[in-house]
């Protein structure tokens, strides 16, 4: 699949996207009042995915980690 505008420009630049730590993911999810498949489905991912990315156990990589960063963004925001 080839990179998206942004990927490409973040690449180029070396620019590294942070996840929260692993707890931290939940605790966003949860207060948003979502389960793990709203944000799977968000992503692009699987549930089990999601909940190896909040307990830490597996990260998630290339567009699915741009997606989840952006989607953990919005969390925070609303909260």
């Amino acid at each position: 699949m080839p990179a998206t505008p942004a990927e490409k420009i973040r690449s180029r630049l070396g620019v590294r996207l942070e996840l929260p730590q692993p707890d931290e993911r939940r605790r966003l999810r949860e207060a948003a009042r979502l389960s793990q498949q709203d944000i799977a489905d968000a992503v692009g991912s699987t549930r089990a995915a999601v909940g190896h990315w909040e307990t830490g156990l597996r990260s998630p990589r290339g567009r699915l980690l741009a997606n989840y960063v952006d989607v953990l963004r919005v969390l925070r925001e609303s909260a």
